[in-house]
């Protein structure tokens, strides 16, 4: 059986890459650059 030690920085580590899973997803998928009409307006 792994040390608790252990067991926590598993937990911790899968919990920081969990989290915010939508927002990284449209970062990714999006990009985070401005459009042209955000920039410049119409």
């Amino acid at each position: 059986m792994a040390s608790k030690t252990t067991r926590t920085e598993t937990i911790r580590r899968r919990k920081r890459t969990t989290s915010g899973k939508k927002t990284k997803a449209a970062k990714r998928n999006k990009g985070t650059t401005k459009s042209q009409k955000e920039l410049f307006g119409d």
